[in-house]
């Protein structure tokens, strides 16, 4: 996919035409038949060190893979002989490097040479050769692999893939110097392989000074196009845009499609929902477009499975139910099955609900000084949000220090004896004056909360909702003798300490409390 960016228009997605962007050489045959390599958008990909010699082809604005024309070869008659002596990849060391070739092969092709470049030298032949043998791509390899004690080494390349007949293939070679390993390949998927590992293979290499021309076309009968050379691994697609394609043998029709993917975006608070979906479009007739969607509450790398896509129908009905912070869009293009016209995209936006979390509990205080032994009673304001009134709840701090709470009250005993939430509707309550009260028993089972004892409300279970490093036994019981500070936090019924602790509202001003303590005469 591309994002297409030009002078006084805006950007768009649309299908990648795949034209090679680099190399040593490209020809897309729009030019003159004495020099091929100018492609129709004026750029030469001209090589210092590659040049036209001669070339003799049939230009054919009928069938092409590039541009509006390509070039046809009639056996030997047709030729493009290149000079290549002074490029580097064609030396003694060379870096790894692709020849790649859209071969569309006529009636009489089964058999042909279709790049060639091979030298003799004391009756010893060297070079590369890529024909065809009953349609099915050969590349030889005569000598170019050099031993440590001065001899070489031949090898091939043999494709059990036959290419189809007046349809466009692209064959690709890639040397892979530096790893001993060849390959080609065919529309992008490996057919052939040749790794040598052999210790006293020193490395791949043409003859020094070889002036050989590299010959295209040398005894072919079809079309040839965007025909490229360039450092490096081979391009995958080539395509300009697809068409459909049919398996006679299979009786199954193929077309893959193009996919544009965002990054993983995320929103300021989690469990978002998503509510719209706007975008601007052109599709032609006969095209494909298709939008999938996906989030999650936690975070994920978008080279993952999970979580599952799901393809939005409508743009504002039926849309994805999950909650997220996370979330990701892909779009799938296709073209018209005769690749001529592809859909794209002018502008696309994502339309969600954020869940805010609570506001602070208001007017945490005391409901009066306890005597001793008696529990520890607080009263508030009920929170407004119904996420906090219905499944959420409150969370009690408390600590040493204004500023540093070192326990946490956020569990307590219904009057059958099963733990619940903190939602302050006790005895002598009400919406203005919430209640709660602790005392040492409160305290132990906030400490030593009991695994899977936890009850479930409509959308999580309450163990989940919680902080369970209270599982580890950590906490403190009142002292006598210190003052604590006690600070009220409330939180939405989506909270969940592992991807949606934003759901939690920021703590209260503190109160205060000091335990008294009796000193004895002897101390």
């Amino acid at each position: 996919m591309v994002q297409n960016s030009e002078p006084g228009k805006k950007n768009f997605l649309k299908p990648k035409e795949n034209t090679p962007k680099h190399g040593e050489l490209f020809f897309d045959f729009e030019g003159d038949v004495r020099e091929p390599q100018i492609t129709e958008a004026g750029n030469p990909f001209k090589s210092k060190s590659i040049s036209v010699v001669s070339s003799s082809y049939l230009t054919d604005d009928q069938n092409y893979f590039f541009g509006k024309r390509s070039a046809y070869f009639s056996g030997r008659r047709n030729q493009i002989h290149l000079s290549v002596s002074g490029n580097s990849l064609f030396g003694t060391h060379p870096d790894p490097f692709t020849i790649s070739i859209p071969v569309r092969l006529g009636e009489q092709g089964a058999g042909s040479v279709i790049l060639d470049r091979t030298v003799y030298v004391k009756g010893k032949k060297y070079g590369i050769s890529l024909e065809l043998n009953e349609s099915k791509p050969i590349l030889q390899v005569n000598n170019l692999l050099q031993k440590s004690d001065g001899r070489t080494a031949s090898f091939v390349l043999e494709s059990p893939v036959k290419l189809k007949r007046k349809t466009w293939e692209v064959i690709s070679l890639y040397f892979d110097t530096l790893n001993h390993k060849y390959i080609m390949y065919q529309n992008g998927i490996e057919t052939a392989e040749y790794e040598n590992n052999q210790a006293d293979t020193l490395g791949f290499g043409f003859p020094e000074n070889d002036s050989t021309p590299l010959v295209l076309g040398k005894s072919f009968y079809g079309n040839l196009d965007g025909f490229h050379i360039h450092k490096g691994e081979p391009e995958v697609e080539y395509t300009k845009f697809e068409s459909v394609r049919y398996d006679d043998e299979t009786k199954i029709g193929f077309m893959e499609g193009n996919t544009a993917i965002s990054p993983v975006l995320e929103t300021k608070y989690s469990n978002s929902s998503l509510t719209r979906v706007h975008w601007n479009i052109e599709q032609p007739k006969d095209t494909m477009l298709e939008l999938y969607f996906r989030g999650s509450n936690q975070k994920f790398l978008d080279s993952k499975m999970d979580p599952s896509w799901t393809r939005i129908g409508s743009l504002d009905k039926g849309l994805p139910k999950i909650k997220f912070k996370y979330y990701q869009w892909k779009l799938w293009f296709r073209p018209d099955p005769m690749g001529k016209s592809v859909p794209n995209v002018q502008s696309l936006s994502f339309e969600y609900t954020e869940q805010t979390p609570p506001d602070v509990p208001t007017r945490f205080r005391l409901e009066s000084n306890p005597n001793t032994g008696d529990p520890i009673c607080f009263l508030w304001n009920s929170n407004h949000e119904k996420e906090v009134q219905s499944g959420g709840g409150y969370i009690i701090h408390y600590g040493l220090t204004p500023t540093r709470m070192l326990g946490s009250v956020f569990v307590k005993k219904d009057k059958v004896g099963n733990l619940n939430k903190i939602d302050g509707n006790e005895d002598e309550s009400s919406f203005r004056n919430k209640r709660f009260c602790i005392n040492e028993e409160t305290l132990v089972n906030n400490i030593y909360v009991p695994e899977g004892e936890l009850g479930a409300d409509e959308f999580r279970p309450l163990a989940d909702q919680v902080d369970h490093s209270r599982r580890e036994k950590r906490g403190l019981l009142f002292q006598p003798g210190l003052t604590y500070y006690f600070r009220i936090s409330a939180y939405n019924r989506y909270l969940n300490e592992w991807d949606s602790k934003d759901q939690k509202s920021p703590l209260s001003p503190p109160v205060s409390f000091s335990f008294p303590k009796e000193v004895s005469n002897n101390k």
